[in-house]
């Protein structure tokens, strides 16, 4: 996870998210009992503690390991952050707040949307670091790019437009302490005339369903002879962010 690119304001908001989301949840640890394997849940509630033991026998245990890992992975992010703050000498104010302004395109919908739901063909080898079938190198770059900085994404989630026109942009990630998602186009061969002909009309039809460039819409483009450095996606990426994160608190 690569922290370097984003502003104070987003790293102070992001570790007071996660540490809101970790303060609310049950404490997991593993151990062995009788010579089974065992995952405890602890609770705590007006400082008293209690806490529940499931086997690797019984048939919650599934559901607490994934309950274990994804406390584990928080736990981790945390630290992530943490060691940021220090780095920069932050000062972590006990108010911070977010303005959210309502939009339709939010956390919910991005927990709603569906990856790879584009049913047309892929006939490369490209896959990115989550582990998605992409349909360029370019995309896979930008993909790779989302996960260096942390981000969590989908590739190719439909949309449906006004109209009821359906479009999948390659990528979607969500920014939840603004409780926004954002969009990602990568258009490989900005030098070919019918080529951005025909995506002109796509960009025309995100912008008149209230999907505005530099809003809600990173495009980035490359050539047919010419692809942007990973370091310099991850950049542009990271800025746009920078922006929502800081117009969202400066409305405070």
């Amino acid at each position: 996870m690569d922290l370097s690119l984003f502003c104070d304001t987003y790293i102070i908001a992001e570790y007071s998210h996660l540490a809101g989301i970790i303060n609310n949840m049950p404490r997991y640890k593993t151990g062995m009992h009788e010579g089974k394997q065992v995952i405890r849940e602890y609770f705590v509630n007006d400082d008293k503690v209690s806490r529940r033991v499931v086997n690797e026998n019984s048939r919650f245990y599934a559901e607490k390991q994934k309950q274990f890992e994804f406390y584990n992975t928080l736990q981790q992010n945390l630290a992530q952050y943490k060691q940021e703050l220090i780095r920069r000498r932050l000062t972590f104010p006990g108010d911070f707040r977010f303005i959210r302004e309502p939009s339709s395109y939010n956390n919910d919908a991005w927990n709603q949307m569906i990856p790879c739901s584009n049913p047309r063909e892929i006939s490369n080898e490209y896959y990115d670091d989550y582990g998605f079938h992409v349909r360029t190198r370019g995309e896979m770059m930008v993909g790779n790019a989302l996960k260096d900085l942390g981000l969590e994404a989908k590739y190719e989630p439909t949309l449906v437009l006004k109209g009821g026109r359906k479009k999948s942009p390659d990528y979607s990630f969500p920014v939840p302490v603004i409780d926004r998602c954002f969009f990602v186009e990568f258009m490989g061969m900005a030098d070919d005339e019918g080529y951005i002909e025909s995506n002109y009309g796509k960009i025309d039809e995100y912008m008149r369903s209230g999907i505005l460039l530099n809003r809600d819409l990173i495009v980035i483009t490359g050539t047919g002879n010419w692809l942007p450095k990973q370091e310099s996606i991850k950049r542009i990426i990271a800025a746009f962010i920078n922006n929502a994160v800081l117009s969202a608190y400066n409305r405070k």
